[in-house]
């Protein structure tokens, strides 16, 4: 009886653990669905989700951060993550930088797609290093291929968003590794070639001897897309690619895909007109520009032979000229230089010819119409990037008393304010002088700390001795300054007890001369300029530099619109292609060149500091996402139309 009993009990038991293991898989094999039901009958969810549907993105991050203070401890990090970039996509910048701090702070508690998708949220708000950080922390072991691909990708752009090339290239070569579908391969193997082919040829050759066979193979197959615009797969150079690398990943259809896009990538032009003055306040700026597209007509002309008509912009009106120009059979323009014509020649209705504007004007996006100019904002905003990604935040304004000192403050402050930084302070000081003590001590507060000491003094009726105290809660100084101005105030901020903050500029802060006597002063600043002034000694440029030579007066400034005017001509042939592919880069000597879909054209142009009065480079400026989508500054109308004068 005792032996039935146990026996009875034993087989219950068996029978209630089969039973429990088969309730416990079918929970595990439905959960996925029971989650989704309850997502599904989350009204509070629902509403969110229907919000961004919308576009009503601040509604549905408010909601996101309802549900996750509701939620428990496994929804609430990725509902946080969906408030994140829900404030993203409404321009809470301040909003989603705390909730991304709070995070952070808990880090240990994520899950690796959580810390994946933390990752995506920080490169979106320009904070790359921080990313690529996270990223690095993540064993890779662990990932789903999926997860695996995603990181790689992420990687990839962080690095390529803080201008780190070759770093970006080893990542998608990984990735090339793990993707298998063919069109994903194919754009990978694209993009990774495109980001090859914006090193520099003494890069890529100072790096070959010290990598793997395959990515020897792609930077071999990068440095002769370099060097022939028109991809030939069956020339010698190729033949002789393929018999080194046969088992190469690029030897297949990424080949023909190169040559097909080729043939339709590279559209020379046989007759091209040139819009610039020779008289008025542009002609000097004119010269130097014809002769940077005459620099260029020369090195391009194996590939594109010369054919080039110069028009008088003061002889006759712009759409005088534009109708000649059509009449005479050009087939693109580049020009006018000055504000005026180029609004004017923005205002004619479907443009018949591509028309490359070198000045900003009252935008009229059509699809023949382009703008490309040595836009200041946009080297501000490069500036003000690499601070960023440097991790600063709290920022000082030291501008001049000008129209030109006011608008680049202004266009700092709201973009610096719209990134997630802060604004301490600003101060404007007057041009022509020599001592800048006063402007400087009230935006160090130095004033306050001699106020608060003679205060104690006369409370306590004390021989006190006395050292100024500069404030501390600054992290740098964005000085907008000329060279001369520049030399003055580097070495007062020193004085005043601020040799430790750092000092970033404007471009105009270089005089494009090296002088390294006088840039001494400088010593410390940072700034991004045209990479050709920056990378003074890159064999990429020994033809332009061999052409500068024949125009000594081209100096200072103008070697600026020498470079415009190259980058202006050898731009033609590229319109379509960098205007219909997003990730299509052209290597410039303005910077590295791409042009959105509404036919602006942007420079990615290079960071450096002075060190003993020269140029020490910093390599390329960051592209941070957030910074490149803000809008324009809207600037008030001054005495001085804005973006007028070329210098």
């Amino acid at each position: 009886m005792v032996h039935y009993k146990i026996a009875s009990i034993t087989t219950l038991r068996l029978i209630s653990f089969l039973l429990i293991t088969l309730i416990l898989a079918s929970c595990a094999s439905v959960e996925p669905s029971q989650q989704r039901a309850i997502a599904q009958s989350n009204p509070l969810q629902q509403q969110a989700q229907v919000a961004l549907s919308r576009g009503q993105y601040e509604l549905a991050a408010q909601l996101f951060e309802q549900l996750a203070k509701q939620g428990g401890a496994k929804q609430r990090n990725q509902y946080l993550i969906s408030a994140i970039e829900a404030h993203l996509d409404a321009g809470q910048l301040q909003q989603a930088h705390q909730l991304v701090a709070n995070m952070r702070q808990h880090i240990a508690s994520l899950s690796r797609t959580e810390k994946i998708s933390l990752a995506q949220v920080l490169l979106k708000q320009g904070k790359a290093e921080q990313s690529t950080q996270l990223l690095n922390n993540i064993d890779q072991r662990q990932l789903s291929p999926a997860q695996r691909i995603r990181l790689l990708e992420l990687s990839s752009d962080a690095f390529f968003q803080a201008g780190n090339l070759m770093e970006s290239a080893i990542e998608r070569i990984a990735l090339d590794a793990l993707l298998q579908q063919p069109s994903a391969k194919l754009r990978n193997q694209t993009s990774l070639l495109e980001t090859l082919s914006l090193l520099s040829q003494q890069s890529l050759d100072f790096i070959r001897p010290t990598v793997s066979s395959t990515v020897a193979g792609w930077i071999e197959l990068a440095g002769l897309l370099r060097q022939n615009n028109r991809f030939e797969p069956n020339s010698l150079e190729v033949d002789l690619w393929k018999s080194l690398y046969p088992s190469h990943a690029a030897n297949t259809q990424l080949l023909s895909t190169l040559a097909s896009q080729a043939k339709t990538n590279f559209n020379t032009v046989n007759k091209l007109a040139v819009f610039l003055p020779s008289q008025g306040g542009f002609a000097k700026a004119a010269q130097s520009i014809r002769q940077g597209i005459s620099a260029a007509a020369y090195n391009m002309a194996d590939e594109w032979p010369l054919n080039i008509h110069f028009y008088d912009t003061s002889s006759a009106s712009i759409e005088a000229l534009y109708q000649q120009a059509i009449d005479e059979g050009m087939e693109a323009i580049i020009g006018p230089l000055d504000k005026t014509n180029a609004a004017k020649i923005a205002a004619i209705e479907a443009l018949a010819i591509p028309v490359v504007s070198l000045n900003k004007a009252s935008f009229n996006a059509q699809k023949n119409y382009y703008e490309f100019s040595l836009n200041p904002e946009e080297d501000v905003t490069q500036t003000l990037s690499l601070a960023w990604l440097k991790g600063h935040e709290k920022a000082l304004i030291l501008s001049p008393q000008s129209a030109y000192g006011e608008r680049l403050a202004q266009h700092f402050s709201t973009t610096w304010q719209q990134l997630g930084g802060q604004v301490l302070d600003a101060q404007s000081y007057p041009l022509k002088q020599a001592d800048y003590s006063t402007v400087i001590k009230n935006l160090l507060q130095l004033d306050d700390s001699i106020h608060r000491f003679k205060q104690l003094r006369q409370r306590l009726n004390l021989n006190l001795t006395f050292n100024e105290r500069r404030r501390h809660d600054a992290d740098f100084v964005f000085l907008i300054a000329a060279p001369r101005e520049g030399r003055l105030i580097k070495p007062q901020l020193r004085f005043h007890r601020a040799a430790k903050l750092p000092v970033f500029s404007n471009s105009k802060i270089y005089s494009a001369e090296l002088n390294t006597v006088a840039n001494r002063d400088l010593d410390g600043v940072s700034f991004c300029d045209i990479p050709w002034l920056i990378e003074a000694e890159n064999p990429d440029d020994q033809a332009l530099n061999e052409s500068s030579k024949l125009w000594p007066n081209t100096r200072g400034a103008h070697r600026r619109l020498l470079a415009l005017g190259y980058d202006a001509y050898q731009t033609i042939p590229h319109l379509q292609r960098l205007r219909t592919n997003d990730f299509a880069r052209l290597k410039g000597k303005t910077g590295i060149i791409a042009i959105q879909q509404n036919g602006l054209i942007k420079r990615q142009i290079n960071c450096g500091y002075f060190q003993r009065g020269r140029i020490k480079s910093l390599g390329l400026a960051p592209q941070l996402e957030t910074a490149s989508k803000l809008p324009d500054v809207q600037i008030p109308p001054t005495n001085a139309p804005s973006n007028t004068q070329p210098l």
